[in-house]
């Protein structure tokens, strides 16, 4: 195991007394540089669950959880405010509400997009709302309710 650095013995991640000298660079992979943590540190770094995939994921976990937009096109019902806000849009948000409240009721998304279409509902592209946006704001409002 190689030896802490001698000018800081404190964790480098966390500042309490660091007990492993962590390779950034893999030795395997020609890394020469050390830096100190302590165990619960170390132990991270070398986590199953620490792949490029996983680290992604919680960081777009964590801006969604601040309310924070994670790119792309705002959702159909929502806008993202140059502080990288994600709002509300009322009246898109009353459309999901009566899509979902007639889609409970057993309406077929063809109907369902028919009547949006008769009431002359268009979506940002300016056409009438389809039985595939349908199925979409459905997926979407399912598993944001499912999310923990």
């Amino acid at each position: 195991m190689p030896k802490l650095n001698t000018k800081d013995h404190d964790c480098f991640e966390c500042g309490i007394t660091a007990d492993h000298a962590h390779h950034v660079v893999p030795r395997v992979l020609g890394g020469t540089k050390t830096v100190n943590l302590c165990a619960p540190c170390h132990s991270k770094v070398h986590s199953a669950n620490l792949t490029t995939s996983a680290l992604v994921k919680e960081g777009l976990r964590k801006r969604r959880a601040k309310g924070l937009c994670i790119g792309g096109k705002a959702r159909f019902g929502y806008w993202y405010a140059e502080d990288g806000k994600v709002h509300k849009n009322k009246y898109e948000q009353k459309v999901i509400r009566g899509v979902l409240k007639m889609r409970a009721s057993g309406i077929s998304m063809y109907k369902i997009a028919d009547y949006y279409a008769e009431k002359g509902v268009l979506n940002r592209a300016g056409k009438p709302i389809s039985r595939h946006q349908i199925r979409r704001i459905m997926e979407y409002e399912n598993a944001k309710r499912s999310d923990p």
